[in-house]
């Protein structure tokens, strides 16, 4: 088996800010170690300033000047433009959704910014090694032939399916409540938090004791206990690649309500007990109702078995492969 000595550049990596953030390309850089792979992180937390964009190019060369690297592996398009301020070390790009199909406002509007990402992702793309996206969507809005489809993988040892009653307790939830569980940050707009809002207002015309769980910023390892304890998730975006949290839902067997965003319909489709619904308060409320009031889980997990960390390790590593003999 062959090693592999790979530099993460990300501006997505889990934080004591937010111990959640990012927590996919963790997850899947560590399900490469059993493949031989071994990872140094280049984090650039441009959260906290744009400036740590400029100031990760130095940091790079110094990183590469100091080790060696058989490829460098950059996660999302920002992380990539900076990747790609050296030529001497072959380069990985995964793109996760909004690098791609830009930022969009609650209207659908694409913002500056967004559009930014889109132009900077495009030219990128055609200027590295292997592009990966997550989604056919995201393929065809990239428009390169070359890009590999390969979404971000759940941890099935992880997410597993658990008593409610007992994944309440463990939360302090209220056993007769119903719940919607929202495992994004409310104040993102493409996230469309107003329209569940607003759905889930409508749909306590029937169900009364109906609530949102909010599940943002709390570690990995937590979310399972509150995907177990919801009834439902309800995803509504405007834009996604291929959203981590549909396939978490389904790996505990939670039904999933979804609008045809990223590779949703893909995901859910041909699933009993998912829906996928137009993205208006009506359809998401009326859909709402139904499932809470049959209160049944469904047996989802075996159709993302595909999805594993495992068995996307094994696409990524044949991506690095191709790279490095190239």
């Amino acid at each position: 088996m062959r090693c592999y000595r790979v530099l993460l550049v990300t501006n997505m990596w889990p934080n004591p800010e937010d111990p959640s953030y990012g927590c996919f390309v963790s997850t899947q850089m560590e399900s490469l170690r059993p493949l031989g792979v071994e990872y140094d992180v280049l984090f650039i937390n441009g959260r906290q300033s744009r400036w740590n964009y400029a100031r990760a190019v130095f940091e790079l060369r110094r990183r590469l000047r100091s080790a060696r690297h058989d490829l460098i592996h950059a996660h999302f398009g920002l992380s990539g433009c900076v990747a790609r301020c050296q030529f001497t070390t072959p380069l990985v790009v995964t793109f996760h959704g909004d690098d791609v199909m830009g930022q969009p406002t609650r209207t659908g509007r694409i913002t500056l910014m967004g559009r930014f990402f889109q132009i900077s992702s495009f030219i990128l793309a055609r200027l590295v090694s292997a592009s990966i996206v997550q989604s056919r969507q995201m393929k065809e809005k990239l428009g390169l032939p070359s890009a590999r489809i390969i979404p971000c993988g759940i941890d099935l040892g992880l997410f597993q399916p658990m008593d409610l009653a007992e994944a309440r307790r463990r939360l302090g939830l209220d056993p007769q409540k119903k719940y919607v569980v929202f495992p994004y940050n409310p104040a993102v707009e493409r996230k469309r938090y107003d329209l569940i809002e607003a759905a889930v207002d409508r749909a306590r015309e029937k169900v009364p004791n109906l609530e949102i769980l909010h599940v943002h910023g709390i570690p990995q390892n937590r979310v399972p206990v509150y995907m177990n304890a919801a009834d439902v998730l309800v995803l509504a975006s405007i834009i996604e690649g291929s959203p981590n949290s549909v396939k978490e839902a389904m790996a505990v067997n939670l039904p999933v309500i979804a609008v045809d965003v990223g590779d949703t319909v893909e995901l859910v489709d041909s699933t009993e007990g998912n829906y996928i619904v137009p993205r208006t308060v009506g359809a998401v409320a009326a859909k709402l109702v139904e499932v809470v009031q049959r209160g049944a889980r469904t047996c989802s997990r075996e159709h993302i078995e595909h999805l594993s960390i495992h068995r996307i390790a094994e696409r990524v590593a044949e991506v690095y492969a191709s790279v490095v003999q190239a």
